[in-house]
């Protein structure tokens, strides 16, 4: 038991240090990338949300305001 928990603890270390390091590049974009980011998130699950018979939106940002 304790070999198999000396090779998991690295991975797991190299894991949570991945999600850190993308958590951080995440929060240095811009506001307009973060929205641009949700909107293709969006537009990934509406199909899956209309074919459940759920009401989905996809912002539309063909009048987009560059700040």
């Amino acid at each position: 038991m304790e070999a198999m928990d000396q090779r998991v603890n690295p991975e797991i270390t190299r894991l949570l240090n991945a999600k850190t390091e993308r958590r951080q590049q995440l929060a240095a974009l811009s506001y307009a990338e973060k929205v641009r980011i949700v909107v293709q998130l969006q537009s990934m699950a509406a199909p899956i949300l209309r074919r459940r018979g759920k009401a989905a939106v996809v912002w539309n940002l063909e009048n987009e305001v560059e700040g």
